[in-house]
């Protein structure tokens, strides 16, 4: 799937780096540590190639999300790489469902991750099972925002003749390419009622694989239903961060019909970028509507998958 305008236009001006990246590794190892994931991940962990990296997802056993990774294997070791503000829940509650497994949890020591982003044609090619000397290398892409992480080591592991040509990541600039490629941060972009097919994890789920904690709701909803609410990219005018739930309001009637969950100013472009769950009416590219204080939001981004 192409990015939004915007956000293709972000990447038409990079690629970009940073030197501490915010994620983290979490390493499962040992003979059951497969099948551990395989029953408790969204993911086909056991379909995996090596080097393959794949989104997943951890949800309650009424499909609310939990937790969101990237996962991958090197040989017989099993990487969860998350968000930094997610290591410590989904540690924790990898730990709270082993039991009898021959296994070990931990959080990698391969230290914080160097990072460039950009367009797929100006991210360097690497391949993922690429372990030299300690060194991890993630590489993804999604909605047009690649990505390439290497953890571990001074020396950053493909492209480094480019690496004078590379721009800032700022902050700012990381989070609205990551909402533009519809990566929601647990926590902030979602809440504890947040289904998985809501957040736009249709491509962190298996349709093929056996059974997994909250697999008969994912599956239902696929078969039968649709969920009420989508996750959809905003744009808003200049102004504060959002960090806490705002009602977006229908323009004629000023009628609460969705909220924006998080949006970052993006100075140099003279707006915000943001995420928000809206029903079916107000999901199309386009669609105008207003926070409680009159001020104009458009949605940009993440037709629904399915009606």
């Amino acid at each position: 799937m192409k990015p939004d305008a915007l956000t293709a236009q972000l990447l038409a001006t990079g690629p970009f780096e940073r030197a501490s990246a915010p994620f983290r590794l979490l390493e499962i190892t040992g003979p059951d540590a497969g099948d551990f994931l395989q029953r408790l991940c969204t993911q086909d962990v056991l379909g995996l190639k090596e080097g393959q990296v794949k989104p997943a997802a951890f949800l309650d056993n009424k499909g609310k999300v939990l937790a969101t990774c990237l996962v991958f294997r090197i040989a017989e070791r099993f990487f969860l790489e998350t968000q930094k503000e997610q290591e410590e829940q989904l540690a924790a509650l990898l730990e709270r469902y082993h039991f009898t497994e021959k296994l070990t949890i931990a959080r990698a020591s391969v230290g914080r991750p160097r990072e460039v982003v950009g367009a797929a044609s100006k991210v360097p090619e690497q391949d993922n099972k690429a372990e030299l000397r300690g060194v991890v290398v993630v590489r993804f892409a999604r909605r047009g925002v690649a990505c390439m992480r290497t953890y571990g080591g001074t020396v950053f592991v493909g492209g480094d003749a480019d690496e004078g040509k590379r721009k800032p990541l700022t902050r700012e600039l990381g989070e609205c390419l990551r909402m533009g490629a519809g990566l929601v941060r647990v926590g902030l972009e979602t809440e504890p009622s947040t289904l998985a097919l809501e957040a736009d994890l249709e491509d962190h789920c298996s349709t093929t694989k056996g059974c997994y904690t909250g697999q008969e709701i994912v599956a239902r909803i696929n078969t039968y239903g649709h969920v009420n609410r989508r996750l959809c990219l905003l744009h808003l005018p200049e102004g504060p961060m959002i960090t806490t739930p705002v009602a977006l309001h229908e323009l004629d009637d000023q009628t609460p019909v969705g909220r924006v969950m998080h949006a970052m100013p993006l100075p140099d472009y003279a707006r915000r970028v943001g995420l928000g769950y809206l029903p079916k009416d107000f999901q199309k590219l386009g669609t105008k509507l207003a926070l409680p204080d009159g001020v104009g939001v458009t949605v940009v981004g993440f037709a629904p998958a399915k009606s």
